[in-house]
């Protein structure tokens, strides 16, 4: 018994040393691993933390088929603990299977099986390669909410290397997203590019603080999950002649009312974080004090600048139609 329980304790210590870092220094298993979409064979993502790498080429999103290959570093053997690969994703429909090892020496048990989400193999020291093959869930970035669906990106569990008991030594988090999101990603680069270029060739500045306030406002909703509401705002931002400032600023003529109804709106939109129905409607009254708020500044604005009075009719009717969601 007592040769038992020291050998036991000789596996644990071995797994300690294992696996606590150096001072200052982060422990990997998994040092690095990159993505590979299964449709288009693009690559998508690369993370090598020993060199301090990264390669980002495109977003990864829900319902697509990845092939993520890793490479595990096992520093010191300890021949009698058992580690397993867990993968998150679903069954891939493009491949039969869930894992391939490219390093034969990986000393796998014996119900190794690729077609399972998970695997068990032995801790020797070495180098492995393991490619894992799965669809991210279709849904992962909605919340149906019966009368309208959120979106919110997801950073996700997708690989964990874990120890005999269980416990997390490594993991994997890649953020996924969907269409929707990815289109209001493109608008909000879009409208604050154009934010940028406008503060640096001199538009007048109460134009640009209107500007700056629909993109906070279209941040907002983004954030509550409101992706669609986020879109309409940005979309019809686009202006190609804005005012530049030649004599008194249009703050003094126009535009005061709608900064102020904007930043007023902005706040009240934190309301939406209490109750999904109470939120939705709550949204459908801000949209129309703002129309309200808008018909006004057109007519106004129109007098002065036509191409200005057009955008802001735009978003106006954009508004409206947003009123049923």
């Amino acid at each position: 018994m007592k040769r038992q329980g020291i050998f036991f304790l000789l596996v644990i210590l071995c797994l300690v040393s294992a696996t606590v870092p150096a001072e200052g220094q982060e422990e990997r298993w998994l040092v690095s691993y990159s993505v590979v979409d299964m449709t288009t064979k693009q690559l998508v993502f690369e993370q090598d933390y020993e060199t301090g790498r990264t390669i980002s080429n495109a977003p990864m999103f829900a319902g697509a088929e990845y092939n993520i290959t890793v490479t595990l570093d096992i520093g010191l053997s300890a021949p009698y603990a058992n580690l397993s690969l867990w993968v998150n994703l679903n069954h891939a429909d493009s491949i039969d299977r869930y894992w391939e090892i490219h390093t034969v020496s990986l000393n796998l048990t014996d119900d190794y099986n690729p077609n399972i989400p998970t695997f068990n193999f032995w801790q020797i020291e070495g180098r492995y390669v393991i490619s894992t093959f799965g669809r991210v869930p279709s849904d992962l970035t909605m919340v149906d909410l019966g009368n309208v669906v959120l979106h919110f990106p997801i950073n996700h569990v997708t690989l964990q290397l874990r120890g005999p008991d269980n416990s997390l030594l490594d993991e994997v988090k890649l953020t996924i997203i969907d269409s929707e999101i990815d289109s209001y990603n493109f608008f909000l680069g879009e409208r604050e590019a154009d934010l940028l270029e406008y503060e640096e060739v001199g538009v007048d500045p109460a134009f640009t603080d209107v500007f700056e306030n629909y993109i906070s406002l279209a941040k907002s909703q983004a954030e509550r999950g409101f992706i669609q509401t986020a879109k309409t705002i940005l979309e019809p931002l686009e202006i190609e002649i804005p005012p530049i400032q030649t004599g008194p600023t249009l703050a003094d003529q126009y535009f005061l009312p709608a900064v102020g109804g904007l930043g007023l709106l902005v706040v009240l939109l934190g309301v939406l974080f209490f109750k999904a129905r109470g939120r939705i409607a709550f949204t459908s009254m801000v949209i129309e004090d703002q129309i309200r708020e808008l018909e006004g500044l057109t007519m106004r604005a129109a007098r002065t600048d036509k191409n200005l009075g057009e955008r802001l009719q735009e978003i106006n009717k954009r508004l409206k139609d947003m009123e049923g969601i």
